[in-house]
């Protein structure tokens, strides 16, 4: 009963794994939407593994938001711009594209929704979602004010590039490309805390009616 329930904990590590062993070849470049956020799942599922307690749930909540919204952003903002479509960019590297961003991220939801609704949840833990993408982003910053660059940019993303025309709050769509999205990155960064605010409240508000269902039955 023990290895069904964790089943699915295992099968998300073994995709972030095959990921990682097939872009060995990639440098990490602290690509939140890609390497970063499936490490931090799969940790965050070992974690859970070998300590189940609130505060490893809470870790498997976060990094449950994190890796939804790399699935979501990948999906509608990034494979679109791949040449070849929306097909050539999951088939990336022996589809280790398609356990980064559709796999992982699909596992890992119904992991969640399957396995940790148990215990008890809290409103107030829907603030918990956004410190991950925070954390990062100022990493970022540092990483910048020390003169980090990603192919050019001040950050890995052309729509946190602060240092495009658009800067932090202009609106200059003719600029956009693939160094910028043509708006501050300030408003980018709302979107963003924005998204991860209702992607952990709807995570949230499904776990919470979950475990009232156990409950009654």
């Amino acid at each position: 009963m023990k290895i069904r329930k964790n089943l699915l904990k295992l099968l998300i590590i073994a995709s972030v794994i095959y990921a990682c062993v097939r872009l060995w070849h990639w440098k990490i470049g602290f690509t939140y939407f890609t390497q970063l956020s499936n490490i931090y799942t799969a940790t965050a599922v070992l974690l859970q593994l070998l300590f189940d307690r609130r505060a490893t749930r809470l870790i498997k909540y976060t990094a449950t938001v994190s890796i939804l919204i790399t699935g979501i952003v990948f999906g509608v903002v990034l494979a679109p711009m791949v040449p070849g479509g929306m097909l050539a960019a999951y088939r990336q590297d022996h589809y280790a594209s398609l356990c980064l961003h559709f796999i992982t991220p699909i596992l890992t939801v119904f992991d969640f929704l399957w396995n940790d609704t148990t215990g008890t949840w809290q409103k107030s833990d829907v603030w918990f979602g956004v410190l991950p993408p925070t954390l990062y982003f100022v990493l970022i910053l540092v990483l910048g004010a020390f003169g980090m660059t990603w192919h050019g940019m001040a950050a890995p993303y052309f729509f946190l590039n602060y240092r495009a025309p658009a800067g932090w709050f202009g609106y200059l769509p003719q600029t956009a490309g693939l160094d910028s999205s043509g708006i501050g990155v300030a408003y980018a960064v709302l979107g963003m805390i924005g998204a991860f605010l209702f992607a952990a409240w709807a995570l949230l508000w499904l776990a919470r009616r979950i475990a009232r269902r156990k409950t009654n039955t």
